[in-house]
């Protein structure tokens, strides 16, 4: 717990500077290009699409989902799932990398190591807004109406970015100390989207029980359920389900622990594997 006290005090404190190298990244990418920021959101525009076309019109008659009714309802609910699932990946995979990456510019700065991972995190939270201010503005138009529910989407916010930061101090750390996890890494977060609920209604009566619960033991099935819980049709509060709150905070608390002790111990070092 010292360790987690420490590093959450040094993000307090590299917050600001969090937020402009954010800033900067986001400026930098595209920079040379005539169209600009276009291209910073064409790419998982046309993925969402083109996944929409290649199951909206299959799922959408699967009237056992209960957050999505006939076409229209799936389009909104598959939108919704993989705008969320394309920003943490992103996330999750240039977080892991961040410190190996940058360490010989930002150890420069004096910044604090422990805060590497979260520039990357906030710099991919421009482009996973406006995806999702596309996605609320058709899901308007899909006979969903705001409603209350609609609050706790600042808890699943919330909750996504704390267990992306606690990933992230374990995947950075781990990157550093052995280079081929990142491939590995990588790998599995490109099936990910077909294990995380993102397009299969894996709590679907007409989904194998057993392996519906071990695919909801995944934390990133119970942000992406969640937000649709908030947003779509038949909305529930988040504590209604004890268990999965449980579970995916537990996954956190660990992922926290081992994560801010195992950068503790080797981040004096990092200088010497990179």
């Amino acid at each position: 717990m010292k360790d987690i006290w420490k590093i959450f005090k040094e993000l307090v404190k590299s917050w600001p500077v969090v937020q402009r190298i954010a800033r900067y990244n986001n400026d930098q990418v595209y920079r040379q290009n005539y169209l600009g920021d276009f291209w910073h959101f064409a790419d998982p525009a046309l993925q969402i699409g083109i996944m929409i076309l290649m199951f909206a019109v299959r799922g959408g008659g699967d009237k056992s989902n209960p957050n999505a009714t006939g076409l229209a309802g799936y389009i909104a609910w598959i939108a919704l799932g993989m705008v969320t699932y394309f920003f943490m990946q992103s996330a999750m995979q240039k977080s892991a990398k961040s410190i190996q990456s940058q360490i010989n510019m930002l150890s420069r700065m004096k910044f604090s190591l422990s805060a590497i991972p979260m520039t990357e995190i906030m710099t991919e939270l421009r482009r996973y807004f406006v995806m999702l201010g596309i996605a609320f503005f058709a899901i308007l138009f899909m006979n969903v109406k705001p409603s209350i529910y609609w609050l706790q989407f600042i808890y699943y916010f919330f909750a996504m970015l704390i267990f992306l930061y606690a990933l992230s101090l374990v995947t950075s750390t781990i990157t550093v100390l052995v280079p081929d996890f990142y491939n590995a890494y990588v790998a599995v977060l490109r099936v990910g989207m077909w294990v995380s609920g993102v397009i299969i209604p894996v709590d679907s009566p007409n989904f194998p029980l057993l392996l519906s619960n071990i695919l909801k033991l995944n934390p990133l099935y119970y942000i992406i359920q969640g937000f649709r819980e908030t947003v779509l049709e038949n909305p529930v509060w988040f504590w209604h389900n004890i268990t999965a709150n449980l579970l995916f905070w537990g996954i956190v608390i660990i992922l926290l622990v081992v994560g801010a002790h195992i950068h503790m111990r080797f981040r004096n070092r990092f200088m010497d594997f990179v």
